[in-house]
């Protein structure tokens, strides 16, 4: 138990450790027409006195102010446009906005940063997946005769990465027997008397990873989860004297494996999974609830 908790505190924590909801990206970066004499016009020179080249940037976000590393100069800012001098051989540049993830790009192979001549680039922010705060009660339905249900809740943090934790149970506790049968219902080698009454005792753990998969439409996502943990089920039969035997084949104590599907479609998830108890004992776990 205290080795599942230490997992999901783990999680939860590489998935809120400090990262932006957004970042800058490179739509393309070419050369400019050779024709393109801007850099020569309005030059700036390197440590070296030789020419620079210039890179002409277009940015939507023109009231963002940027912050340009291994430039030559001041930066030139126009609405939408922001014009540096690099020198000659820049192989990397890095642009850093508030808010956002700093951009480290690379020049494209082929393309090489030279004296005197004039660069395009396309810049843009990409919204980087929220994290969403997931609370999911859940219905479960034994694969077993008699059906086994049990009720729980699913809590969860995911932005592409993330974890949760579940907590099942039928609310059935302290269930005691006194004897133990098997599935013909033979103690010790003899037939026991039975009243037909059963009663049946579900608790399960688990702790794991949830992904996100994918953005359909404008406000709706599709995830994936995967986890393990600690459980047991027990079945009882009542014998003639009011006390119970425990059905040893379809009594289980030990690890739990799950697997899922969750959609969210605005603030509303819902989500659809299958657990095992030591793969002999099959659920499927049903869910509605919240994901802000």
């Amino acid at each position: 138990m205290k080795k599942l908790f230490t997992l999901l505190l783990l999680l939860l924590t590489v998935v809120t450790a400090g990262a932006q909801n957004r970042r800058l990206i490179v739509r393309s970066f070419s050369a400019s027409d050779i024709g393109d004499m801007r850099a020569r016009t309005s030059p700036a020179f390197d440590k070296n006195n030789k020419l620079a080249a210039l890179i002409d940037i277009t940015f939507a976000a023109s009231d963002s102010t940027l912050v340009f590393e291994g430039m030559v100069g001041e930066p030139i800012h126009f609405p939408g446009e922001w014009l540096i001098h690099v020198p000659e051989g820049t192989s990397r540049l890095k642009v850093s906005m508030d808010d956002c993830k700093p951009l480290e790009f690379t020049i494209p192979a082929g393309i090489a940063i030279e004296s005197g001549m004039v660069y395009l680039m396309d810049m843009d922010i990409e919204e980087a997946v929220k994290l969403r705060t997931l609370i999911l009660p859940t219905l479960s339905m034994g694969f077993a005769s008699p059906m086994h249900m049990s009720y729980g809740i699913m809590v969860g943090f995911c932005k592409l990465n993330g974890g949760y934790f579940r907590i099942k149970t039928d609310f059935s506790f302290g269930l005691k027997t006194t004897a133990e049968c098997d599935a013909d219902g033979m103690i010790d080698g003899v037939k026991g008397w039975y009243t037909g009454e059963t009663k049946k005792s579900r608790f399960a753990v688990t702790a794991g990873y949830m992904r996100h998969l994918v953005d359909i439409g404008d406000n709706s996502s599709l995830y994936a989860y995967v986890g393990g943990g600690y459980g047991n089920r027990t079945l009882a039969w009542q014998m003639s004297g009011g006390e119970y035997a425990k059905v040893v084949p379809s009594s289980l104590s030990g690890v739990e494996v799950e697997t899922g599907a969750l959609y969210r479609i605005g603030g509303v998830a819902v989500s659809l999974g299958f657990q095992t108890n030591s793969f002999k004992f099959f659920e499927a776990n049903l869910g509605v609830g919240v994901m802000f």
